[in-house]
């Protein structure tokens, strides 16, 4: 019989990519895997069975509704390995593992430092609230083996991690899953675009420096065409109003919406450069976002934030350009070098691929995670 495996979320979805495409698809191979999360399917897919929650309307009902239906759900399943996502679920993560489960938490960002830059709690609570959740996960440790996604080492202390009880798996992209969207002469597209997929406005995103340096491109006579996937944040103006300059280039954006990865990055396929537009502040910057990656295992050459974790891989490899993302300018000139170094994007797209294949790929990750479940069962 194949050990259970499941994973539970109250705040991702049913089609998140690092939760379900990377690590619940690679390990239905192996095990008996199910998900539990938000999204309004219920049923088998890609070999995992698919518990889908509704979305709560508000943070109340998440809180007060959603957390303890995931969590109601997740103990039927009586599971070998539970495999959490969310720091609002470590206390059940912590419930199971009194329970004789085998539990992990997937680390995704440095929620402690999140919480004291989230807007939205007022700023007498979030000192007390970023506390409370540090005490947790330090004492929770103890108990659950921890999986941080962090780009070095450097920042494994942030998370109380303790030997033998944490596994670093990385996001990065599956290059098999991929594949499908490398155009190999790339350098030959017709046309200048540029591809994004992501929030186009929210805490860490903000298109607008992006919507300036297109701008100061078309006053040097140069058009460039932007296709953008993603949405916006839920409490962040959805118009560009207070940009003088969108009016002028607006027609050079197309704007998708949401849409599947699958539709997203067949639209890559005719756009020679990536952008990527996530911009956290130092403190809070331990891991790579995850389309880096994937834009690295498409061979597109991409720009991308110029802190510390970033330029260590183009010190390795010149994948792209790292610039300051609140500078147009500096936005404009990476996008004009990648269009019209000819030598130098050719060199980015061979550094992709190389880099891709010798290191920022999902197969060795999903090796360490399929031993992880194994030898956490067997101990």
């Amino acid at each position: 019989m194949k050990l259970k495996v499941c994973h539970f979320s109250s705040v991702h979805s049913i089609i998140d990519t690092r939760v379900f495409y990377r690590e619940c698809v690679s390990m239905a191979v192996y095990f008996d895997v199910t998900l539990i999360a938000i999204g309004n399917f219920t049923g088998l897919k890609n070999g995992v069975q698919i518990i889908g929650i509704p979305k709560p309307k508000n943070r109340m009902q998440r809180a007060l509704g959603t957390i303890f239906k995931v969590f109601a759900l997740a103990m039927k399943q009586n599971a070998d390995v539970y495999h959490i996502h969310d720091a609002e679920m470590l206390p059940f993560g912590l419930i199971l593992s009194f329970l004789g489960k085998k539990v992990i938490y997937d680390i995704h960002e440095n929620t402690k430092q999140d919480i004291l830059l989230k807007p939205w709690i007022p700023a007498q609570r979030k000192e007390t609230i970023a506390g409370l959740y540090d005490r947790l996960l330090k004492f929770s440790s103890n108990f659950i083996h921890y999986i941080p996604v962090v780009a070095n080492d450097s920042f494994l202390p942030i998370f109380h991690v303790k030997e033998n009880q944490y596994t670093v798996i990385q996001n990065f992209a599956d290059s098999q899953q991929m594949d499908k969207y490398m155009v190999t002469e790339r350098n030959i597209l017709p046309g200048n675009h540029i591809f994004y997929i992501g929030m186009i406005k929210d805490m860490y995103y903000d298109i607008n420096p992006l919507i300036d340096a297109l701008y100061l491109l078309k006053q040097q006579g140069k058009t460039y065409y932007l296709h953008c996937v993603g949405y916006f944040g839920a409490r962040t103006d959805h118009s560009f109003e207070s940009n003088p300059n969108f009016e002028t280039i607006k027609n050079q954006i197309h704007f998708y919406g949401y849409l599947d990865m699958d539709t997203a990055y067949k639209i890559s396929m005719q756009c020679k450069i990536g952008i990527c537009l996530k911009n956290q502040p130092v403190e809070m910057l331990v891991s790579h976002e995850r389309k880096f990656f994937e834009y690295l295992a498409i061979a597109l050459p991409s720009i991308f934030c110029n802190s510390g974790i970033y330029t260590e891989v183009t010190d390795k490899h010149q994948v792209g350009i790292p610039v300051d993302l609140n500078n147009a300018i500096q936005i404009a000139t990476a996008i004009e070098k990648l269009f019209t170094d000819s030598e130098f994007y050719e060199n980015c797209i061979n550094a992709c691929q190389q880099a891709t294949n010798q290191t920022y790929n999902w197969e060795n990750e999903a090796f360490k995670l399929k031993n992880l479940y194994t030898q956490l069962v067997n101990n």
